[in-house]
C-alpha cells in the first residue's frame, strides 16, 4: 500500500471539478486489495481521524475533498474481475475507470447504459452518487443497473447485498448485522441524487446507491448490461426562440419510442458563445437542441420533416464516424469550458441541478427564465437534459455583492422546483457544496433521519464527514 504524506504529492486529492478551495489532509493512503482498507479503517478508527473516499475527481460537489483527516484513494483497486456474456453481467473493482470498462466489454459485444459524460469517473464513484449518464433520458441512472454492492464498514464489518434479497418491511431494512429504520422522507419520482433513497418497500441495495462515500467504502460492484447499442447519429437543429423550445420537445418526446431517442439535450443562446471558438457550425443569435438516436434512411427522413416543421435555421448531423465524434465533442465541451471559466473567475461553481415531473417542467422553464430576465447584470446560462425534465442553470457572479444574489436565485431555485414535486439535486449529489439546501427538501427531519443512518453504519462517525449533511448534525442525534 502506498502512502502519500507530502503537501506536493497530496495536492492533487484535494480537487474535483467544484473547484472548492478548503482542503485539506494530512496523508492519502492507495490500498491495492481490501486486506489494507481494514487497515486504514483500523488506524482511522482508534485514532479518531475522519477519513474521506476519494475516486477519479470528477465530481462537481467535492464529495471527494476532506477539510482534515485522511484520504483512502481507490485507485488501485481496479480491476475487472468477471465479465458474463452470457447472462449480460460485470463483477469489477470501485477504482475501475468507466472508459476502461466500456473498452472492455466492446469486446464481448455489450455496453453499460448508464456510463457518465465524465468517462474517467470511477465506477465506485457513479454507484456512491447514482450518477446519471448521456443516455439516461433512455436508459435511467445508475441505480437501475447495480445489481450487487461488496462494502467495508469502519466497524471493520464486510456488507454484502444483492439486488432481491433485503426488502423494506415495517419501517425497516434488516441487513443482518444490524436494522435501519426508513427515513420519514419520500425520494421524488424524478431523476434524484439527493441524500440517503427512501421509498416505502424498497430493496436495501438502493439505500447504498447514492450515500456518497458516508456509509461505508465500496470495494466492489456487480454491473447488469445490455447488447451493444445499433448504429447512431446525431442531429443539432439550431432555432431563434428559446420559447418555442418547449413545444419543440414535446413533439419530439411524444415520438421517442418510434424514433429511438437515446438523448435529448438544449443549449440556450448564452451557453452556446461557450462553444463558438471550438465549433464554428453555430449561427448567430440561436439556441439549440441537441439529440442522439438510431440511425436509418427512415428514421432519418422524419427528423428531416421535423426540422422543416419547427423551422430550424440551421441543422448538422453527425452520422459518419468522423462527424458523429465531432458532435460528442459539442456536448462534452460545454461543461468543461463552463469549468475552465469558473477557475478563471475563482469562483465556486454556482449551479442548480434541478429536476421536476414532467407536467410541471414548462412552469419551472418559465421560472428559470423570469430569473434571467430579471437579473441580467449577472450572467447566466441555460443548458442540458431537457428530455429529463432537468436543466443545468449556471450562474457565474463576479463580485461579492453578485455572489449573494446568485446564492438567493440558487436557493430560490431549489424552493420551485421542490414545491412542484421535483429535487433541487438530480444527478451530481449533495457533497459539501450543497449540503445547507437539503433542508429544503426533507426539512430538518429528514436530515436527522439520515444522521442516525449513517450512526448505525458507521458510528465511530470517521467516513464522508460533511458530506450529504454538516458534520455539526452528527451532534443532534
Amino acid at each position: 500500500m502506498k502512502v502519500k504524506e507530502n503537501f506536493d504529492e497530496i495536492l492533487s486529492y484535494l480537487e474535483d471539478s467544484s473547484n472548492f478551495k478548503n482542503g485539506k489532509a494530512n496523508k492519502v493512503f492507495i490500498p491495492e486489495k481490501e486486506d489494507e482498507i481494514f487497515e486504514v479503517i483500523d488506524i482511522c478508527r482508534k485514532e479518531k481521524i475522519p477519513l474521506t473516499i476519494s475516486g477519479g475527481g470528477t465530481g462537481t460537489v467535492a464529495g471527494r475533498i476532506p477539510d482534515s483527516g485522511y484520504i483512502i484513494s481507490t485507485e488501485n483497486l481496479n480491476k475487472i474481475i468477471k465479465i458474463d456474456k452470457k447472462n449480460k453481467e460485470a463483477t469489477l473493482q470501485c477504482g475501475v475507470i468507466v472508459n476502461d470498462f466500456l473498452k472492455e466489454i466492446e469486446n464481448f459485444g455489450l455496453f453499460y447504459p448508464p456510463f457518465p459524460t465524465e468517462r474517467t469517473a470511477f465506477i465506485g464513484g457513479n454507484v456512491a452518487t447514482n450518477a446519471s449518464g448521456e443516455y439516461s433520458f433512455r436508459f435511467g441512472p445508475t441505480r437501475k443497473y447495480v445489481k450487487r454492492i461488496k462494502m467495508i464498514l469502519t466497524t471493520g464489518d464486510t456488507l454484502e447485498i444483492k439486488r432481491g434479497e433485503i426488502f423494506e418491511r415495517n419501517g425497516f431494512i434488516d441487513y443482518g448485522i444490524f436494522k435501519i429504520p426508513l427515513p420519514s422522507y419520500r425520494t421524488p419520482d424524478v431523476k434524484c441524487s439527493a441524500g440517503y433513497y427512501s421509498k416505502e418497500g424498497m430493496d436495501g441495495i438502493d439505500l447504498i446507491i447514492g450515500s456518497e462515500g458516508t456509509l461505508g467504502i465500496i470495494t466492489e460492484v456487480d454491473l447488469s448490461l445490455i447488447e451493444q447499442l445499433p448504429p447512431r447519429f446525431i442531429i443539432i437543429m439550431f432555432l431563434k426562440d428559446e420559447e418555442k423550445i418547449l413545444e419543440v420537445v414535446k413533439e419530439i418526446k411524444e415520438k421517442k419510442d418510434q424514433l429511438e431517442i437515446f438523448s435529448i439535450e438544449f443549449f440556450d443562446k448564452k451557453s452556446l458563445l461557450f462553444l463558438k471558438d471550438d465549433f464554428n457550425f453555430i449561427p448567430e443569435d440561436t439556441c439549440a437542441i441537441y439529440i442522439e438516436a438510431t440511425d436509418d434512411t427512415e428514421k432519418m427522413e422524419k427528423w428531416i420533416e421535423i426540422a422543416e416543421k419547427i423551422n430550424v435555421v440551421d441543422t448538422v448531423i453527425g452520422q459518419d464516424p468522423k462527424n458523429y465524434e465531432k458532435l460528442i465533442d459539442f456536448r462534452h465541451k460545454l461543461p468543461e469550458n463552463i469549468n475552465s471559466y469558473f477557475k478563471k473567475i475563482k469562483s465556486v461553481k454556482i449551479a442548480v441541478d434541478a429536476s421536476v415531473p414532467e407536467d410541471k417542467f414548462e412552469e419551472f422553464y418559465r421560472f428559470y427564465r423570469k430569473v434571467m430576465r430579471e437579473n441580467l447584470d449577472i450572467h447566466t446560462i441555460l443548458f442540458g437534459h431537457i428530455g429529463e425534465n432537468h436543466l443545468h442553470f449556471n450562474l457565474f457572479p463576479i463580485d461579492e455583492k453578485q455572489k449573494e444574489r446568485a446564492y438567493r436565485i440558487y436557493e430560490d431555485s431549489v424552493r420551485k422546483a421542490v414545491s412542484l414535486g421535483g429535487t433541487g439535486f438530480a444527478e451530481h449529489g449533495i457533497g459539501k457544496i450543497k449540503h445547507k439546501y437539503l433542508e429544503i427538501m426533507y426539512g430538518k427531519t429528514g436530515i436527522l433521519d439520515m444522521v442516525k443512518i449513517k450512526k448505525i453504519f458507521d458510528p465511530y462517525c470517521i467516513l464522508g464527514l460533511n458530506n450529504i449533511f454538516p458534520k455539526d448534525y452528527l451532534n443532534m442525534v
